[in-house]
């Protein structure tokens, strides 16, 4: 499947949490990792709605309210295709 470069980042984004999540936060969704344990800013990449919208309409994700997701969790097929876009970055990069 193809994904365009903001679809392909968030998905990247939300299977490397441990809830493989992404969650509605300041300008977006953002798929918050872990605790922070330090004080001083945080910087974390915030993808729209449309791009939510996007990876719903294709199934790779599923809304916990479709009217105003508050979470959005990678389906089955959503982490199949994460798991295969990681596995093709390890052989490119192997192949380098």
């Amino acid at each position: 499947m193809h994904l365009q470069p903001m679809m392909r980042a968030a998905l990247l984004a939300a299977y490397g949490t441990p809830t493989r999540t992404l969650k509605r936060g300041p300008g977006g969704y953002v798929a918050f990792g872990s605790t922070i344990r330090k004080s001083g800013p945080v910087q974390y990449q915030a993808f729209t709605r449309r791009t939510v919208n996007r990876l719903d309409e294709a199934g790779l994700v599923t809304l916990d309210d479709p009217a105003f997701p508050t979470t959005v969790a990678l389906s089955a097929r959503g982490v199949a295709e994460a798991e295969q876009l990681l596995a093709a970055d390890k052989a490119k990069a192997g192949a380098a």
